[in-house]
């Protein structure tokens, strides 16, 4: 009676005891044994500086600089619709013959 609710709680606690033994390992990717000689302010004033300098350096969040810009697109929505309908209609005779 109580036999398949046991067995099905074995093997839940099973696979949560197995789950939980793999696990990562924290990665740190900086060098612990870096040590800077200059105060978090004085890195603040130089990145202000630079910044209304214009010499600021490319960040991780601002990538445009290094990025394409967009073509701008000499195409209507109308003519873009009538291009897929037609594309669309090709692959369905191509698949469907009548």
């Amino acid at each position: 009676m109580f036999r398949k609710p046991f067995i099905a709680l074995a093997v839940f606690a099973a696979f949560a005891a197995a789950g939980s033994a793999a696990h990562a390992e924290d990665i740190t990717m900086a060098d612990e044994s870096f040590m800077s000689t200059k105060t978090r302010a004085e890195v603040c004033d130089e990145a202000v500086a630079a910044i209304a300098a214009g010499t600021a350096g490319v960040s991780e969040v601002d990538l445009s600089s290094t990025m394409a810009r967009k073509a701008v697109s000499t195409v209507s929505r109308d003519q873009v619709r009538a291009e897929l309908g037609q594309a669309w209609r090709q692959d369905f005779t191509q698949w469907y013959p009548a």
